[in-house]
């Protein structure tokens, strides 16, 4: 060994840069714009659907199964049940909730399969609009079954 080691100095914060600035790397141009992407608020829609499916799944199990004597309605029972407002909300909410995180989960799957932007964005509207489909016809279904229309 020739010697002690040089200290690195620390040569602060550049003049006019607020704090937390870190310098971009030497091998990548500072002037590249990164891609605008909306993986981290669909990350959170996803994130927010699941808990409420498993809050509307709870519900829905304790008002179908454990409230019941026997553990299961019958029909009947469950037009009736269908009919109170709060449980209609319960149940719409529940068919929401499964549907947001199934279709997030399977664009996100998609995500890295598909590595072109165009083909992304239209397998995303069509994903949205499967989604849209399946919900209008459980809400039309469920008004036929208790007879609002």
């Amino acid at each position: 060994m020739s010697g002690s080691p040089v200290p690195r100095r620390f040569l602060g914060r550049p003049e006019g840069v607020r704090p937390g600035y870190v310098p971009a790397p030497l091998d990548r141009p500072v002037s590249v714009p990164r891609p605008r992407v909306r993986t981290g608020r669909l990350w959170l829609v996803q994130a927010i659907a699941g808990g409420l499916l498993v809050v509307f799944l709870g519900v829905h199990l304790v008002a179908q199964h454990f409230l019941v004597p026997g553990g299961l309605r019958s029909f009947d029972d469950v037009v009736a049940y269908l009919r109170q407002p709060i449980a209609l909300v319960a149940e719409i909410g529940l068919l929401a909730s499964v549907l947001v995180h199934a279709g997030l989960g399977f664009r996100a799957t998609l995500v890295d399969v598909i590595r072109d932007p165009a083909r992304l964005r239209r397998a995303t509207w069509i994903i949205a609009a499967i989604g849209v489909g399946i919900f209008a016809y459980a809400i039309w279904l469920t008004g036929v079954i208790i007879g609002a229309v």
